[in-house]
C-alpha cells in the first residue's frame, strides 16, 4: 500500500514531466513510463534524486521524441547512448565523434550521406558544424538516433548491381 508521501510525490513526479515535455500523459502510460524509469535509471520514487532522472529523461524526450523504451531495439540504442554519456568529460570535435560513433556502431562512415548525418544532430537538437568542439553527454542523442539508422542498415538485403542478380529477383 502506498504512503501518502509516496502518491504526492508520484503525482509531483508525472507533473514535472508534463511541464517539460509540454504534454498530458495518461495514468497508465506514465505508469509504465515509472517502470522504465526504475529499469533504465534505477528510479525510486522517494529518493532524492528522482526529481532530477524525471527531469533529465523529460528533456530527453522533449528533445528527441524518438527516445521510447518500447521499441524492440531499445537496448541496442541505449548502449550507444550510454556509450557516449557515461564518457561526460570527452569533447569531440563533429568529425572526430562521427568517427568515434562509426568505430562503436561499426559502419563505414563513408556510406552515411551527409544529410543524413545533419539529421542525426538535428534529432538532438544540436546543429553540426565539423570543426566544433561538443560535450560528449550531448552527443549521446546523436548516438541514439544513429544507431537506429545503423541498425535498419543491417537488416538491408545488399544490393547489386549485377543484370545476372537483377534477372534473378524477377
Amino acid at each position: 500500500m502506498a504512503t501518502k508521501k509516496y502518491v504526492a510525490k508520484y503525482r509531483h513526479l508525472k507533473q514535472t514531466y508534463e511541464r517539460i515535455t509540454v504534454k498530458s500523459i495518461s495514468d497508465i502510460t506514465w505508469y509504465r513510463l515509472v517502470a522504465s524509469l526504475k529499469q533504465y535509471f534505477s528510479l525510486e520514487i522517494e529518493s532524492p534524486n528522482a526529481q532530477s532522472i524525471v527531469e533529465t529523461y523529460a528533456l530527453m524526450k522533449r528533445k528527441c521524441p524518438a527516445f521510447s523504451f518500447r521499441t524492440s531495439d531499445f537496448n541496442e540504442r541505449w548502449q550507444a547512448f550510454k556509450h557516449f554519456y557515461d564518457a561526460q568529460l570527452v569533447q569531440y570535435t563533429g568529425q572526430q565523434f562521427l568517427v568515434a560513433l562509426a568505430n562503436y556502431l561499426k559502419i563505414n562512415l563513408d556510406a552515411v550521406p551527409r544529410s543524413t548525418r545533419y539529421y542525426w544532430f538535428s534529432q538532438a537538437t544540436l546543429s553540426y558544424k565539423t570543426e566544433k568542439l561538443y560535450q560528449s553527454k550531448d552527443l549521446a542523442l546523436v548516438a541514439f538516433v544513429a544507431t537506429q539508422w545503423a541498425i535498419n542498415k543491417r537488416s538491408q538485403p545488399v544490393k547489386s548491381a549485377d543484370p545476372k542478380v537483377l534477372i534473378l529477383t524477377k
